[in-house]
C-alpha cells in the first residue's frame, strides 16, 4: 500500500476493512484473511467508523459519506462545519452512537476535534487538536472518557458527556515525549489500554491511566493505526506507509499478545 490506515474490524461479519490514503480505495479481509476486496472511492478516505446496519462512514475530502462495500455505493451524509479547517481525519464513534473525528493536518496548524450526529449535527468539542488521531470512547473506572491524539502533541483524555457534547478539562492520557514517533490512529483493548501506533517510530505504545506500559517494536517504519480483530479479539492489526523497507506498507499482525480487544462502537444512522 501507499499509505495504510484507517482500521476497524467488524465482528458482526469477521471483516477487516482499512483503506490506502494514496490510492484512494478501501480494503477489506473476510474473517481478516484471504482474498483482498477492495472499493474505489472518488477522493481519499479516512475515519472509517461502522454502522448498526452493517455499513461504514468515512470521512472523505468535502464530507462524511456512508459506504455500502457489498452493493459499491456511497451516499454523501453531511458537509464538515466550516470551523473544522479543510477536512477532517481519524474518527470513531462513542458509546451513545455518535461519530467523533476532527481536522487532518499534515503538520501543526490550527484544528479542532468535533461530534456528530444525526440529531445535532456537529458540535464542538475541542478547538485545539492540531490532528485528529485514534480517537477512543471508553468508560474508565466508571467516568465516560474520550481519548483523542494530537500527532503534533500527545494522547489527550477527558471527561465525556456525549450527551451533551462536552469535555473536561484535558489531561495527557499517553505521553510519547520520550518515545521514537508521534501519536497515530489507536484501539481499545478490554482492560482500558490503548494500544497505539507510533507513526516515524517503528514500534507500537500501550498506555493505560498510569501511564506507558510497555511497546512493541514493528518491522514497519511508519505505523499509522491498530486494531484488534480475529474471532477472538486477539489479533492485532498494523497498517503502514510505503517506502524503503520490505515491510513498510504492508499490513501487519501481532499475534500472543496476550491482550483482547473489544467488540467496536457504532455509529447510530
Amino acid at each position: 500500500m501507499l499509505w495504510g490506515e484507517s482500521l476497524v474490524w467488524d465482528d458482526r461479519r469477521e471483516r477487516l476493512y482499512f483503506v490506502d490514503c494514496g490510492a484512494n480505495s478501501l480494503h477489506w479481509l473476510e474473517n481478516g484473511e484471504g482474498e483482498l476486496h477492495t472499493m474505489s472511492l472518488t477522493s481519499m478516505p479516512a475515519g472509517l467508523v461502522p454502522t448498526h446496519d452493517g455499513r461504514l462512514i468515512a470521512c472523505m475530502d468535502d464530507g462524511l459519506y456512508i459506504v455500502d462495500a457489498d452493493a459499491r455505493l456511497v451516499d454523501h451524509l453531511a458537509a464538515y462545519p466550516d470551523e473544522l479547517g479543510d477536512r477532517a481525519n481519524d474518527a470513531c464513534a462513542d458509546l451513545d452512537g455518535n461519530l467523533v473525528t476532527g481536522t487532518l493536518n499534515l503538520g501543526p496548524a490550527e484544528g479542532s476535534a468535533w461530534q456528530y450526529s444525526l440529531t445535532h449535527g456537529w458540535r464542538l468539542l475541542d478547538p485545539d487538536i492540531a490532528n485528529t488521531n485514534g480517537p477512543t470512547a471508553f468508560v474508565l473506572d466508571g467516568v465516560s472518557t474520550l481519548v483523542i491524539g494530537d500527532t503534533s502533541a500527545q494522547y489527550f483524555s477527558y471527561t465525556y458527556d456525549a450527551a451533551h457534547a462536552r469535555v473536561g478539562p484535558r489531561q495527557v492520557f499517553g505521553d510519547v515525549t520520550g518515545l521514537d514517533g508521534a501519536p497515530d490512529g489507536a484501539t481499545l483493548d478490554d482492560e482500558a489500554g490503548l494500544w497505539c501506533a507510533l507513526f516515524g517510530g517503528a514500534q507500537l505504545g500501550r498506555f493505560t491511566s498510569n501511564g506507558l506500559d510497555r511497546t512493541i517494536e514493528v518491522p514497519a517504519s511508519n505505523p499509522t493505526d491498530v486494531a484488534f480483530g480475529g474471532r477472538d479479539l486477539d489479533q492485532l492489526y498494523v497498517t503502514s506507509i510505503g517506502g524503503d523497507g520490505e515491510l513498510d506498507g504492508a499490513l501487519l499482525v501481532v499475534d500472543g499478545l496476550g491482550a483482547r480487544g473489544r467488540t467496536e462502537p457504532r455509529f447510530a444512522l
